[in-house]
């Protein structure tokens, strides 16, 4: 997979879990939660199903197995710390406080997909030129 290939589909992925983030806080019933939820769990399976993808393609060949274990290791430590955080924001803000923070992380992510594209085509084009050098 190509990174121009995979980069609008983590944006919109990311921009779908924020919005979704975002609209939990304003929803009140039954059918408004399930609603959100739908939102950013299609934004979740959108993301998830090309970042892999993005970590093999950024990773020399001979590193491949180690930029995998360490991006699995990022996604533990955030399941990890994630309920600590979210209790810390729920005691201090409620609920709208927490979500509205996911929302903002989960745009972050999208915004940073979209500032870190030039560095990204570089390294890409670094990580062919040394595969097919050798």
């Amino acid at each position: 997979m190509r990174w121009p290939v995979t980069r609008p589909v983590m944006v919109a992925g990311f921009t779908l879990v924020g919005a979704g983030y975002g609209l939990t806080a304003l929803a009140s019933s039954t059918a408004g939660f399930t609603a959100t939820i739908l939102v950013w769990t299609l934004g979740e399976i959108t993301a998830a199903s090309v970042l892999q993808a993005v970590v093999a393609d950024l990773a020399p060949p001979h590193l491949r197995g180690r930029y995998s274990g360490l991006n699995g290791m990022a996604w533990s430590g955030g399941f990890l710390l994630a309920p600590l955080g979210g209790t810390q924001l729920l005691g201090a803000g409620g609920p709208a406080l927490l979500w509205l923070s996911c929302a903002g992380l989960a745009l972050g992510a999208a915004a940073g997909q979209l500032a870190l594209a030039p560095a990204i085509r570089r390294r890409r084009a670094a990580v062919i030129e040394a595969t097919f050098s050798s």
